[in-house]
């Protein structure tokens, strides 16, 4: 299995506003500071009367606080300053679905992809193609800034956060971004940067990369890590890249690839077609694989949840599996929490990056005079009676590097041992 939670970083934070922003006008006025107050004003007056709730973590006059003291700071800052001074007041909101971002060109970025095990450990998994030594490499400091304060600096702008898990994989991804970097002094450059690693012999290397435009970044950098796994599209029966469905006849199991939503009456045929498969080869597991599913339309998830409960010959006490990682997000942790109330399903995993009760269903809108994009809640859904740091796995298996370097997929090779097990027990 390709770990396509690697590339997705790259898309599940910048190109899912970018898609948004597709049709807006490059802003070619010159911004001044009464743009931009302008622009502030317009902000949280529309967040104000269009978010569901918007100070249901942060009282509104901490807010306006911010606001004000960003406000008399104007005329001595610069655009990027300014934006990731908004940045931080709308990440302050701790608002999963809240966000604002800058257009395309500002998200240069070093060939780096890196992956957060944690906050001692932030490893390289995927490299610049000539410097492939780097892999698996940790990140010890960046132009002489250690990695403790490069948490504390860029975390405090990564957008659409809800726990420590979506706020590591969001990190991860805003560390790559080169005018972050330069905007909180932790780079002396804009473009250019040392980066220092401990490598897997544990000897440290510095390396001067230089940055590349968004448009360039995954065509500088070496394939993601593949995990060996029995299930790949390339030997799906029915489905698309995002959405497949493959069996596994010698263990009676079907696997589920779920990462995106397609329309409904295709999600209803996708389902159908899948149910009488499951039927006819008298498949008695079911493995629905939600680790790439970063949200969409919960409601078409729901489509396929309600055709897999009709299917009498499922194992419905121990047979239905769903594996879930930090990047299972929105609308794909809402599907995780139906699959456990309405499946039986056990959980097997990292928890999910977003939180059970929570706001989500997003929409948003952009600022007149700076472009930038502002994303806001809809809505407010409670899944769970109780509050957790996402949805808790009944078994959590935590990312390793080792099991990664290896290709070894341990949350499947979990389930699949736990399916033999199961299926030995019935016979005897």
């Amino acid at each position: 299995m390709k770990l396509s939670f690697y590339t997705n970083t790259l898309f599940s934070v910048v190109l899912f506003f970018l898609v948004s922003c597709e049709s807006t006008p490059e802003n070619s006025n010159e911004m001044t500071p009464e743009k931009w107050k302008s622009d502030i004003e317009y902000l949280i007056t529309t967040l104000e009367s269009k978010h569901i709730h918007l100070y249901h973590s942060n009282a509104r006059d901490s807010v306006q606080k911010q606001v004000d003291i960003l406000q008399q700071k104007l005329q001595h800052l610069s655009d990027d300053e300014i934006y990731l001074q908004l940045a931080k007041i709308i990440k302050s909101l701790d608002d999963s679905h809240t966000g604002i971002w800058q257009q395309g060109d500002y998200y240069d970025a070093y060939p780096l992809e890196f992956f957060v095990f944690s906050e001692q450990e932030v490893r390289v998994t995927r490299t610049p193609k000539n410097h492939s030594e780097l892999l698996g490499a940790k990140l010890l400091s960046i132009d002489g800034t250690p990695l403790t304060h490069i948490i504390k600096e860029v975390s405090s702008v990564a957008q659409c956060t809800d726990n420590w898990y979506s706020e590591s994989e969001r990190f991860a991804s805003y560390l790559k971004y080169s005018k972050v970097l330069k905007g909180f002094g932790i780079t002396k450059k804009e473009d250019a940067a040392i980066f220092e690693f401990q490598l897997e012999d544990s000897t440290k290397k510095k390396l001067s990369l230089n940055a590349v435009p968004n448009s360039e970044y995954l065509s500088t950098l070496t394939a993601p890590i593949q995990l060996n796994s029995p299930f790949k599209f390339e030997n799906a029966v029915i489905g698309v890249p995002y959405l497949w469905y493959q069996p596994l006849e010698e263990l009676h199991t079907a696997y589920i690839y779920f990462s995106g939503y397609p329309e409904l009456l295709q999600m209803r045929r996708f389902a159908i077609a899948l149910t009488r498969d499951i039927i006819k080869k008298d498949l008695r597991n079911v493995i629905i694989d939600l680790r790439d599913n970063g949200g969409g339309n919960f409601f078409i998830g729901i489509e396929l949840i309600k055709s897999l409960s009709f299917i009498n010959q499922i194992d419905w006490k121990d047979g239905v599996y769903v594996i879930t990682h930090r990047t299972t997000y929105s609308a794909g942790m809402s599907n995780t929490a139906q699959c456990k109330e309405l499946l039986n399903a056990k959980i097997v995993g990292e928890p999910t990056g977003s939180n059970p009760n929570d706001y989500q269903d997003a929409e948003g809108f952009p600022l007149p005079n700076s472009q930038l994009w502002v994303q806001f809640s809809k809505r407010h859904y409670q899944f769970q009676d109780s509050v957790s740091e996402g949805i808790l796995p009944d078994v959590h298996i935590q990312p390793k590097w080792e099991n990664w370097k290896n290709k070894v997929d341990a949350d499947l090779t979990w389930i699949l041992e736990d399916i033999r097990k199961n299926n030995k027990r019935k016979v005897d």
